[in-house]
């Protein structure tokens, strides 16, 4: 695969200081060339607007996804199509139940949008964008918590969520999606269905592909999960971090693609945060850099488990990597 579109986020200098929910200020969409190792920037957002706070809003495209020549990317409190490679804004919405949206993609005439900051999924009407149904990720009412009467989008963090979820598949005719806070994945249409993927500790799961009978996660401490899809017993970790000379941290691990026998994966540069828990992984770690590694992408083969290649993205682009996705058809 020779172009990948990489979602992401820029740091603000003073995000730590300034608190959740305020730690980004530009989103930024960028191409890789894996045969050149060149980026370009395919689009940027560096102002809010009335779907955001009006001071510090949050600005970051998330895991989007390509359908034909069609680009889905969410923001945090918006959903915009683009068609591709023409980068057309075909259409957008935004609503008051948006927070901190984490994955957006197409299910035939449905639209899924997780709303990580109201732990549910939206249905949206594909076509018109209209809301169709909301689900809660815990299988409760989707309002036991929230409010329909408050705009969401204004608020910086409706932290700390019971399920966290940030990323949705269809799996046996059923709408699966992954929860950091239990870390695990579970069937909307009934979450006593689940796939443990802790491995007993605490590893922020994201991600979420089939491929070849196979559902492939990635936990923040750079370890790729592979379940049956049949069973869904975890069949084999494939640490991909252990490939390095040295166990240092790469980064938060997030983003996943998969073409035949290689994988992309991403590291987003680590950052300070008041969460301690989310870190608890990084003391089986030796001390990297002092201002971390750069976010990048790295290649690895999944039979040969050995590491292909590794690009860095350049400075003042994305720091907070959400999705790796291959280039839509022209």
């Amino acid at each position: 695969m020779t172009k990948l579109l990489i979602t992401g986020g820029q740091e603000r200098e003073n995000g730590f200081e300034l608190g959740e929910g305020k730690y980004y200020k530009a989103a930024r969409l960028m191409m890789l060339n894996t045969e050149t190792g060149e980026f370009k920037e395919l689009l940027s957002k560096t102002d809010g607007g009335e779907n955001y706070p009006h001071e510090y809003p949050n600005l970051q495209y998330t895991a989007g996804w390509v359908e034909g020549n069609e680009l889905w990317l969410p923001t945090d409190t918006e959903v915009m199509l683009y068609s591709y490679p023409a980068m057309t804004l075909i259409r957008k919405c935004s609503y008051p139940f948006f927070h901190n949206i984490h994955h957006v993609r197409p299910f035939g005439d449905k639209i899924a949008v997780i709303s990580t900051g109201l732990d549910m999924v939206v249905f949206l009407d594909r076509i018109t964008l209209e809301p169709l149904e909301f689900v809660n990720v815990e299988g409760k009412s989707p309002w036991h918590r929230f409010s329909q009467d408050i705009d969401y989008r204004q608020h910086y963090s409706t932290r700390p969520h019971d399920g966290h979820p940030n990323f949705i598949f269809m799996l046996n005719d059923e709408y699966w999606v992954t929860r950091c806070t239990q870390e695990d994945a579970v069937s909307l249409s009934d979450v006593s269905k689940r796939i443990d993927i802790s491995r007993k500790k605490s590893i922020s799961v994201h991600d979420g592909h089939i491929n070849n009978n196979c559902i492939y996660f990635t936990s923040v401490d750079g370890v790729i999960i592979i379940a049956d899809a049949v069973t869904g017993n975890i069949i084999e970790d494939f640490d991909v971090v252990s490939l390095e000379e040295k166990r240092i941290a790469k980064g938060w691990c997030r983003g996943l693609l998969i073409d035949g026998d290689t994988i992309y994966v991403g590291f987003s540069r680590l950052r300070p945060t008041r969460n301690r828990k989310k870190l608890s992984w990084l003391t089986n770690f030796s001390s990297g850099p002092k201002n971390g590694f750069p976010a990048h992408i790295s290649s690895y083969s999944l039979s040969k488990k050995i590491k292909i290649n590794e690009w860095n993205l350049p400075e003042n682009s994305i720091d907070a990597i959400y999705s790796i996705l291959s280039e839509p058809d022209a």
